[in-house]
């Protein structure tokens, strides 16, 4: 299952892949795998050598014009242009990163110092679009038309295509369809059977190319990293917005884009994009785990691995800084929420508390991912699959039950975030 993405922030790539933090190597493969592991001997020589992908080399989401207007002199460098132009590509970096409230803050604050730039505009846009706040979306992106020169003619025309994108959008939030999802057209391919909301259907077929080739990605990937794959087709149901509210409103405490239920149900946008295909690389490994395991506990490890497979699609593997102090401090503050209570499901959380246990879930799967290979977590999975209980699992393969899993992961976060504090 996947949280409504205006709650939970994108976990990004702190800096170059490889890089380490407290003696921990995180990178992504060719395959858009993330791995991670504190023992060097693992690392391979590429990573070592820094000839890997990096989030902002991949990161699609947050491609946009970059202040790159040029210094008319060399004295220049240390102007006011110049340092407007570090500020807008730092608030781009803390995207890519996933810390987006410190992204939005800069730009606000470069467009109350230099209202003219176009820039903060085109990102405020973005990401306001990826809230689903359309009319702040619009707002920006009319801006920037204004704002823009003829330098950025590329961006304007984008800009004039998103502004014609967003009425879809605006569509989808609020009309429904009045059938339900059994009643709606399906399509199959070799190894999916699609359901689609009318609402998002378009007359050329593009839009069910595109999704069909977002869930292929996803069975390459999350096979390579569970080491296995649906042994049957996978149904799939997309809906907009205001059909899945209508048809799923009162299924969760909480509002959400997504979950499984033998069938990979997720909200779509209308023109699909990098938001969509994190989302269905996130639900692929639900069907994945619930088809190895015949359920969906121990719940934390399922929505975290779902959660390393979507950051993943957007070569973004670990935690962001802000990411890791919030579990500090909740560690500190005795609000951790323990794994044993997170094990049956995530149900009956308020937001807040969803939040804080998707992070736990991200941090808790990247500290077994950075002690097992994928087929030891294959392993797991089919112990779960054999009726062995989450303790039994996990103590077979790790040699720890989920109480000593919880404490570890707990003195690892402290650990990191004392190191990465230390560093800086």
């Amino acid at each position: 299952m996947r949280l409504l993405p205006t709650t939970v922030a994108m976990i990004a790539l702190g800096a170059a892949a490889g890089m380490v933090h407290s003696e921990t190597f995180v990178w992504v493969d060719e395959a858009g795998i993330t791995h991670m592991t504190d023992d060097p001997e693992r690392v391979p020589l590429t990573v070592r050598n820094g000839d890997v992908h990096t989030a902002s080399r991949a990161n699609g989401l947050w491609d946009g014009p970059l202040g790159d207007t040029p210094v008319p002199s060399r004295a220049a460098t240390d102007s006011a242009l110049a340092r407007t132009q570090r500020l807008i590509r730092g608030a781009v970096e803390d995207l890519q990163r996933g810390e987006t409230a410190r992204a939005s803050v800069a730009l606000e604050a470069i467009l109350r110092d230099h209202p003219s730039r176009p820039e903060p505009h085109w990102y405020l846009a973005q990401l306001a679009r990826h809230r689903g706040r359309y009319e702040s979306a619009e707002t920006h992106l009319r801006a920037f038309l204004v704002a823009a020169g003829d330098d950025l003619d590329d961006w304007r025309r984008t800009a004039g295509e998103r502004l014609s994108e967003l009425e879809d959008e605006r569509r989808l939030a609020v009309e429904a369809s009045s059938k339900d999802p059994d009643e709606w057209g399906s399509l199959a391919s070799t190894h999916f059977r699609i359901v689609l909301d009318p609402k998002l259907q378009g007359s050329d077929g593009d839009y069910a190319r595109t999704v069909l080739h977002y869930l292929e990605q996803a069975r390459g990937s999350v096979a390579e990293r569970l080491g296995a794959a649906p042994e049957e087709s996978m149904g799939v149901v997309f809906y907009g917005r205001g059909s899945y509210d209508r048809v799923h409103r009162a299924r969760f405490s909480f509002r959400t884009v997504g979950f499984f239920d033998g069938r990979i149900h997720v909200v779509s946008a209308a023109h699909p994009a990098d938001e969509l295909r994190a989302l269905l690389f996130h639900e692929y490994v639900h069907a994945i785990f619930r088809e190895q395991t015949g359920g969906d506990r121990p719940y934390w490890w399922n929505e975290g691995l779902a959660e390393l497979s979507e950051r993943s699609s957007r070569r973004q593997p670990g935690l962001s800084r802000s990411e890791r102090s919030t579990l500090r401090r909740r560690i500190e503050a005795n609000d951790w929420i323990p794994l044993r209570r997170l094990a049956p499901s995530f149900s009956g959380l308020d937001d807040d508390e969803a939040r804080a246990a998707y992070l736990e879930a991200a941090a808790s799967a990247l500290w077994i991912e950075a002690r097992t290979s994928r087929e030891q977590r294959a392993r797991i999975l089919g112990l779960l699959g054999s009726g062995h209980t989450d303790d039994a699992a996990l103590g077979r393969v790790l040699g720890m039950d989920t109480d000593a899993v919880d404490l570890a992961v707990r003195e690892w976060i402290r650990s990191e975030f004392t190191s990465l504090s230390a560093s800086r």
